[in-house]
């Protein structure tokens, strides 16, 4: 009958204190009594060094060394350097050992302080709470029945916090075979919760748009109104025309915009005339749902953690059968661009996303899939090919007079040489163009199109062809433009 869903906050509980073990106390009472005894030891090195330093100063400083005293006979001095000598290396020896000692004993005592700190963090962590704050989440299904039954409740919950996003593979092996179509998906989720080797079905459902139907406002029309300026410079009155309203408006702002219309008629009733424009004032219609929606169920189990990362999946591949041609316009570019078009590409069901173009096992660009843009053909180019070469320049250009006008008649002719050097046959769309006008005094002709289809809106000009492997081909088009002789044209 009901689901209601809600949260208890839980908090910290306390648990008994949980004794140290004998072993750790043993040990941290050894630590202890090791330490003392080895500052014991310490102090006692320290004297020893001490006491030698001290025994040292007094001979370097005695008199008879400094020959205060005593004779300057040979063999007593020989006798006084030869002791000097010898008690000193004996002094030097014994520090030398002592130092080694002390050094020996610091590093002993660093383990044991080391060990010692480890074991009594461990003491005072015992003990404390195992279980900190937290929030504890609950489902109330509120259930009904006519008769006593039993059975199990499944629950299916959303989240916001999860996602993913399509990307593509589109990849041609040669110009026979069809397009290979990969659809990928960048799944990422922060739920708060790791998925562990779960299985995925992706929706191209929308949970977050409402079905409502939509709603339309009033659209009303009015006159644009034109009110003098008054011109800093010459005092004079300027007509400029204002928008009274924007062209979008709600119930409540039409009419607000209609009296403030009003009241400015009212203030310049004698300077404001009216123009016969319209203008209008309508609603912003709002969204309607759109429930059709395609479900993709993942094959193989994935892990996700909750992290926000994305994790790369494949989804579907399909096999599309594709028209291949070459296009080329010299014009702009001497190379061919290899092109694919495919159809009846709505049933793959694609969504906004980018997508990799590879051909012949190497990527050859990207390009950006928009299904709410693409035409009922979708067109990929597969990148160069370096097997067609072609050469465009102008040939000839001639100038003429009228007798009786002061016109002018220039008529330029192009020439495109092709050559396919491969060793396949081709079909290809060349293009080239020639200028339109919108001036009346502008006479733009096409005097030979060299068999191409001409489009008069644009001036666009198209050859479709085929080529043999080898074969070479020269198209050549003419135009003429008729004007003034006294007003360049560009």
């Amino acid at each position: 009958m009901d689901v209601q869903y809600q949260t208890e906050y839980v908090p910290p509980s306390a648990v008994e204190p949980t004794v140290v073990p004998e072993k750790v106390q043993k040990e941290i009472s050894w630590l202890n009594d090791s330490i003392l005894f080895i500052s014991f030891e310490k102090e006692r090195i320290a004297a020893k060094l001490h006491n030698l330093n001290e025994e040292k100063r007094i001979i370097t400083e005695n008199q008879l060394i400094k020959s205060g005293g005593i004779s300057d006979t040979l063999p007593e001095f020989k006798e006084v350097v030869a002791f000097y000598r010898e008690k000193l290396d004996e002094i030097n020896e014994l520090i030398h050992v002592w130092k080694k000692r002390q050094h020996l004993l610091i590093a002993r005592e660093n383990k044991f302080r080391t060990r010692l700190n480890e074991l009594q963090n461990y003491a005072r962590n015992t003990g404390q709470p195992a279980r900190p704050a937290r929030t504890r989440h609950h489902i109330l299904v509120t259930t009904y029945s006519d008769v006593s039954t039993y059975g199990k409740i499944g629950v299916n919950y959303l989240v916001a916090n999860a996602g993913w996003i399509p990307a593509y593979d589109l990849r041609a092996q040669n110009t026979t075979d069809p397009v290979t179509i990969t659809y990928k998906a960048h799944v990422y989720q922060s739920t708060g919760e790791d998925w562990d080797k779960v299985n995925l079905t992706l929706s191209t459902y929308n949970q977050n748009v409402f079905a409502k139907k939509p709603t339309i406002g009033i659209w009303r029309l009015d006159y644009t109104i034109n009110k003098p300026r008054i011109n800093p410079r010459t005092g004079a009155a300027e007509k400029v025309s204002v928008q009274a309203t924007q062209n979008f408006y709600s119930q409540e702002e039409a009419e607000s915009a209609k009296k403030e219309l009003s009241l400015e008629v009212l203030k310049n009733e004698e300077e404001i005339t009216f123009d016969q424009q319209l203008i209008s004032i309508q609603s912003m219609a709002e969204v309607s749902q759109n429930f059709s929606s395609v479900e993709f169920s993942v094959k193989l189990s994935y892990t996700i953690k909750a992290d926000g990362t994305h994790k790369l999946m494949v989804v579907t591949s399909e096999k599309m059968e594709a028209e291949f041609l070459h296009y080329m316009l010299p014009r702009v570019n001497k190379n061919a661009f290899l092109l694919a078009k495919i159809g009846d590409w709505e049933n793959l069901s694609l969504l906004p996303g980018e997508a990799n173009i590879y051909f012949k096992q190497t990527i050859v660009g990207n390009t950006y899939l928009d299904p709410h843009i693409l035409a009922d053909t979708m067109e990929i180019t597969l990148g160069k090919d370096e097997g067609i070469i072609s050469k465009r320049k102008k040939t000839n250009e001639e100038q003429k007079k009228g007798l009786l006008s002061k016109n002018i008649v220039k008529t330029y002719t192009f020439q495109i040489v092709i050559k396919n050097t491969s060793r396949a046959s081709i079909n290809m769309n060349v293009e080239d163009q020639i200028p339109i006008t919108n001036n009346e005094e502008i006479t733009i002709k096409l005097e030979d199109g060299g068999g191409a289809k001409l489009n008069k809106e644009t001036g666009r000009l198209t050859w479709e062809i085929e080529m043999k492997p080898g074969e070479e081909k020269i198209l050549e088009f003419s135009y003429s433009v008729e004007h003034d002789k006294d007003k360049p044209v560009s």
